[in-house]
């Protein structure tokens, strides 16, 4: 319900253009290039919609609404649903921080996703004049078991060579460049 909510919340934001602006010049360039579809039709690869609201979520949660802690997600979506839930549970330590969970199937493209929000809030840190503390150039990627830490591996240093090396043409990062980055960054 939440999920839902929030998804509905920013479709409609996108859509109407009140979004994009909302958010920094930087994040503004990147939705612009990774959603506009002057962009998109000149590419032969694009994020599917899937994607496109995970990314869109996450940063409408974070840049937008500018969401300290789980509570603050609750209150913002669906206050309604506090009512409802142990809200003192949300307001312990754990949860008095940022988090945002992209939940989709097997082969759908999260580790893209999490490229793109990796990207996002590095360009970000990197050119804001004093940093705002809501954006960061450092990342720890934390692997639930061997099979993903090994396709991380893979989609930031390249698949694994004879000797054991990597080669970073093989990785997500370089063979899907043109949907990363526009040319000015």
């Amino acid at each position: 319900m939440l999920a839902a909510g929030i998804s509905v919340r920013v479709k409609a934001e996108w859509e109407s253009g009140v979004m994009r602006e909302k958010v920094s010049p930087i994040t503004g360039d990147l939705l612009s290039f990774w959603f506009g579809q002057a962009h998109c039709e000149t590419r032969n690869t694009n994020f599917h919609e899937g994607q496109k609201q995970a990314i869109l979520n996450a940063i409408y949660l974070h840049e937008v609404l500018k969401i300290e802690s789980v509570y603050d997600i609750y209150n913002a979506i669906e206050p309604e649903l506090l009512a409802q839930l142990d809200a003192g549970e949300l307001r312990k330590e754990k949860y008095d921080i940022p988090k945002y969970a992209v939940k989709m199937a097997t082969g759908t493209g999260k580790t893209l996703v999490m490229h793109a929000l990796l990207l996002w809030q590095y360009l970000n840190a990197k050119r804001e004049e004093k940093p705002s503390g809501r954006f960061s150039k450092h990342f720890l990627l934390v692997a639930p078991g061997l099979i993903v830490y090994e396709r991380l591996l893979d989609a930031y240093l390249g698949k694994e060579d004879e000797g054991g090396g990597r080669r970073f043409e093989t990785s997500d990062l370089y063979l899907f460049r043109e949907l990363f980055l526009p040319e000015a960054y």
